[in-house]
Formats: C-alpha cells, structure tokens, sequence
C-alpha cells in the first residue's frame, strides 16, 4: 500500500508509555501448529460501521451507526490431522476485504435469485492493526449484513446464523482451514448449509492463495453427506448456481479506490456473451455506456472487462450498471447495480453550467426523489387514516394537507423543467404509470360490439403510454380532456406523466371499472367509473366506491363526501349509430 491507512487512527489514539506490546499470538500459533486465533471485539466494528454507505428512496446516502453482535473467537482448538508443512498468510489483494453476500433478485432476472456478490468492507475502518487479512475478512462476513443493506432495494442477504464464531483458520499448500462454532452450522437443512458454505468459499477463494476450503467445527473436520452437494475440499465451483448471469467480480459492491477509468471485470452467461454497461454520476447523469462482449456466449459462463473513463469535479459515490438487452422487446434483463466511489477528475467542472439538458436533467432528478418520498408519506397517511370518521384524525390531515401542498411545488418545479426541456428540443425519457396494468381487461358483456372494441383498444393504447396510437384512438372533432383548456391531450398526458399524476393509469385504470351509461338528447353515453353515472356520492351503491380502490383511498373518498359527488378521472364513449367515438378522458366537476 502506497501510505500507511492507520497513521490517523494511531495519532488520534497514542500508546501509553507504559503499556507493554504483547506479541502477535497467530504467529505463536502457526509455530505451534494450530488453528491461529484473535479476539475481535465489539467496539472494534464500531469504527466499520460508521463508514456504511447505503441506498434509501433511490440516492445513496451516508448512514453512521453501531454494532453490538459479538462474533469474537475466544478460544482455538488444535486439527486432529497433522499441520501442513507450508503456512502462509496471504497478502492483501485488494484495498479493501471483501466477503459475499446474497442480492435480493431485483425484477429482471428470468431465473429467480437470490444470487451472491461481492461485498466491499474496509481494512482501514478497523481500530487495530491487520497482520492477517485472511481472518480479518472472515470476521467481516460473520458480522453480517450493515445497518440498511438489508432494507435497501435490492437488499442483501446473509444465510450465515447470527452469533457464529469463527474459532480459528489457517492457510496451506492452497487449503484454508476454517474452524467455526456449532452455531454456523446448527439449524440448516442441506440447502441452508449449502448457502452458509457459498459464503465462506467464496470469500476465501477470493485469495489468490486460496483455491479450496476444508470446514473444522470446535476442532473436528467437518464431512459434509450428498443433500449439500459439495466436494470436499470445498471450491468455488460447486457453487455456480449461486451466481447472476451477470455477475461484477470488479469493482465490488461499496469497493472504495475510485480509479479512473473504472475497470470492470466479471462474468456472464448471456446471450452472444453481450453485457451492457452504465457508469452514473452521484446525481443520476450517465458518465460512461457502452458495451464489451464476454468470452463465452449463451449457456456458459464467460469472462469479461472493460474501461469505463469518467469526469467528476468531486468525489462521490457512483452507480455501476450491468444488464443484457433482450432481444424481443430491448428491455433490461439480469441488471446489476452496484455502487462504487468515484475520485474527482483534475480540471473538471460541472457540466450543467455548459451543458442546459444535463443541468435540467439533474434538476428533475433531485425533483423526483423529493416527489416520489412526499407521495409515499402521503399514502402512508391515508393508510393511517382508514376507516377513521372525518371528524377523527386532525393532525394526521392537517399532515397530509402540509405534505399535498409541498407536492404541488415539487410539481411547479418539474413542469418548469418539463416545459424547458420541451424547448431545448431535447430528448428525455417519459414514465409510463399503467405499465403495472394487466395486458387485457375482463370482458364486460353489457356493452355494445362497437364500443367493447374501442374500449379494448383504449385500455392496450393507455396501458402502454403509446404516444403514436392515443391520437388516432381520441374523436378529434369533440374530444374533452379537460374543463376550459383547448390543445393537444396526448402532450398534455405526457406533461403529467412527467409530473406523477398519472393520467394513463387513472385512464386504463377507470376502463376495468364497473361502467354508468349516461343518458344523452342524440346518443348514449357509456361512462367509466360508474361513479360518474350517479348524480351525488351518496347515491353511489356501496360496492361501485369500493371498486376505485386503489386508484382512490380514503382521503379521496373523504373529498368525494365532502364535495356531494365523484370528481376522479372519468372516461366517455359514445355510440353514434354503428359507430362508437371516445369523447373524454377528463377529471374535475
């Protein structure tokens, strides 16, 4: 290492004078041929845990805390077989430990997870000097999961039980002797054990120096039946299934260094070995994209690395992207994200001042984690609220009327960045809010044919945010979308797709609702929600109300009360002979 990454902590924590330094006793051990041994207290991980990084409400933030799981080895029982006649102790292969745990499956894998990663904890948070790396990083992976790991989204996983103590370990001839408690191995069923093992293995053989592991338990060697599915020794192989298809060897999860540029390395069994990649900036921007091609294609599993350069004018913590393209549809399958620091390019400004897109790009960025956190309070709200009487809960609504109104000026803000990014002509992407829709409605035979096919072609065009096709679908001569305003109503939907109102989920949302008919001097009018058939709130049947659920909550149906009638989203088609014409998608009085 090109500095000594304890200088700091020595000078801040002088040795008294008197106080004597006693020998290292894993070189007592290793002369004396046993498992080495050293304690690990708990305010030792004190240091570690203040540094955790971890990702909450879509930013990474810094989090400080402390532990109090104590997974000390307190005593080292001597092999049963004869000592190995070359000891080592591995050198440090990287600057930081670094240990595997499991990864939630995030949504776009097509074999599910959970999947081991590479996990990065740092050597320097510790409050005493490191001589063995090997021992060190075990305790690392017996500590488990940081505060916030496990909430994140995608979380991480540990299978390895609480309070399991490592005992002794030591490395020869390309074996590393791991001697752990009772309690790592109690409690498992053949799957489980298999799980806790992964994690051992894979951490060790991280190594150089390490290619198997043999498994001790209180001094005995551990024999392992055909319900684990291992070798013995144990290796890294014989957990393949464990990993991604994509899987990031480096940088690792967390890994500090910020080298610029980036090399990424892992492996991947994906189609033609083709991996995409992003590196992003702190604030969202893209840094790097691009792609590199493994060395191995569809159904093995080959090696990859690629460059990613960047410019930051400080440091910070990025975000590293890896998936595959699908084929069909170019959607994103088997994504990574992992994040990492980036150090500060010399020379380098922020390129918003130069660059008005990038700038309002990040401005909307910071606006949606603001909006998406308000919104999700405001729902936590309305949970609290339900089925309290309008005259119970006066302060969780007066709360929420604070909170609908910080809403409405994170959302000024956005329509400023909207109409401005509009102008600029520039290209940004548009949230689609019915995507979590069904592809298909269910039937509703009451209908005429005319105005079940336009219904039907409605809901596929809404459901998709199919910008192209809403035009052709709306009748242009008569159409409302809303009270006063004349213009385009597939810009305007765009516009408040942007701004989280999400008019197209309200619009496919209303479409599998129970529908009204609406009498009319010239036609009929079919209406979506029935609600909007009846002439005041209380006269609407109480299962039709329940019907808006979720779309609408109790707050909404506290207004809906209040005002005497439905002013949600509504959806009209008309009948004109054979002919049916979709006349409104509106909301308001």
């Amino acid at each position: 290492m090109s500095r000594d990454p304890f200088e700091n902590l020595r000078a801040a924590n002088p040795l008294p004078e008197d106080t004597p330094v006693h020998p290292p006793m894993n070189t007592a051990d290793r002369i004396a041929g046993v498992l080495p041994r050293r304690t690990w207290p708990t305010w030792a991980l004190a240091g570690g845990l203040a540094l955790v990084v971890l990702l909450g409400g879509g930013a990474w933030l810094l989090w400080a805390g402390g532990g109090t799981q104590d997974v000390v080895a307190t005593s080292t029982a001597p092999p049963t077989t004869s000592s190995p006649a070359t000891t080592i102790v591995p050198a440090f292969p990287e600057n930081d430990a670094v240990i595997y745990f499991f990864v939630e499956d995030d949504g776009t894998q097509v074999v599910p997870g959970p999947y081991l990663i590479p996990v990065a904890r740092p050597y320097a948070v510790l409050s005493h000097f490191v001589e063995d790396p090997v021992y060190e990083t075990l305790q690392f992976l017996l500590a488990s999961v940081y505060p916030g790991e496990a909430e994140a989204d995608p979380a991480l996983l540990s299978q390895i039980p609480e309070g399991s103590q490592l005992l002794g370990v030591r490395v020869a001839d390309g074996i590393a002797d791991v001697d752990l408690s009772v309690g790592f191995y109690a409690g498992g069923d053949g799957p489980d054990l298999r799980r806790r093992l992964a994690q051992v293995v894979l951490t060790l053989t991280r190594f150089p120096e390490i290619t198997a592991v043999q498994f001790w338990r209180g001094g005995q060697i551990v024999g392992f039946d055909e319900t684990v599915g291992v070798s013995y020794p144990t290796v890294a192989d014989d957990f393949a299934d464990f990993l991604p298809p994509i899987m990031i060897e480096s940088p690792v999860y967390w890994a500090s260094g910020g080298e610029n540029p980036l090399v990424v390395t892992g492996t991947a069994d994906v189609f033609e070995g083709t991996v995409s990649l992003e590196l992003l900036a702190e604030d969202g921007a893209i840094l790097w994209e691009g792609f590199t091609t493994a060395t191995c294609g569809t159904g093995c599993r080959g090696d990859f690395s690629v460059e990613t350069p960047y410019e930051v004018p400080e440091a910070q913590l990025g975000t590293l992207i890896a998936w595959e393209t699908s084929m069909e549809d170019g959607s994103r399958l088997y994504q990574r994200e992992h994040p990492v620091w980036l150090n500060a390019t010399p020379g380098t400004t922020t390129t918003t001042a130069a660059d008005p897109v990038a700038a309002l790009l990040s401005e909307r960025y910071d606006l949606d984690k603001a909006l998406d956190a308000a919104l999700e309070e405001l729902a936590q709200i309305d949970a609290q609220l339900a089925g309290l009487p309008l005259d119970q809960g006066t302060e969780l609504r007066t709360r929420a009327a604070e909170v609908d109104q910080y809403i409405g000026e994170l959302r000024e803000g956005l329509g400023r960045v909207y109409d401005e990014l509009v102008a600029l002509g520039a290209e940004f992407p548009i949230p689609c809010s019915a995507e979590v829709l069904g592809s298909e409605p269910e039937s509703q035979p009451d209908l005429p044919q005319a105005v079940t096919d336009l219904r039907h072609e409605v809901y596929e065009a809404a459901r998709a945010c199919d910008w192209e096709a809403l035009p052709g679908l709306l009748d242009a001569g008569t159409f409302s979308y809303s009270f006063g305003e004349d213009g385009d109503p597939v810009g305007s939907w765009q516009r408040l797709e942007f701004l989280h109102y999400e008019p197209m989920l309200y619009i496919a949302g209303m479409l599998i609702r129970p529908f009204g008919l609406l009498p009319d001097a010239e036609q009929p009018i079919f209406a979506w929600p029935s609600a909007h058939a009846y002439g005041s709130w209380e006269a609407v049947p109480q299962a039709h109300k329940e019907a808006l659920r979720p779309l609408y909550g109790d707050l909404d149906f506290g207004f809906f009360e209040e005002f005497g009638g439905y002013l949600g989203y509504r959806v009209g088609i008309t009948l004109d002979g054979d002919r049916a014409r979709w006349i409104y998608a509106i909301t308001g009085d």
